[in-house]
């Protein structure tokens, strides 16, 4: 069984991939586009993830993305996020 990373390092990480991907997840919440359990099944999947490394060596290189890396857990998300 794989433990789960930090919550707030994972908090942070999840904000700047949507950051990073032109999502503002404020606006979502506000807009009812993403409600706050879904908020943080996005942080608990991301806790989950084995490619911590790679995302934040991606985020640091690359401020800016068309979409999320293929292994993001919250890929799909980000993308539905980003047309809504």
């Amino acid at each position: 069984m794989q433990t789960l990373g930090d919550a707030r390092e994972h908090f942070w990480r999840v904000i700047k991939m949507a950051k990073a991907c032109d999502v503002d997840l404020s606006t979502a919440l506000d807009e009812d586009r993403i409600n706050i359990a879904e908020y943080s099944d996005m942080i608990t999947g991301c806790r989950g993830c084995v490619q911590v490394e790679r995302c934040d060596k991606l985020l640091a290189d690359m401020p800016r993305v068309d979409q999320a890396p293929e292994y993001c857990v919250n890929r799909e998300t980000f993308s539905e996020l980003r047309q809504g």
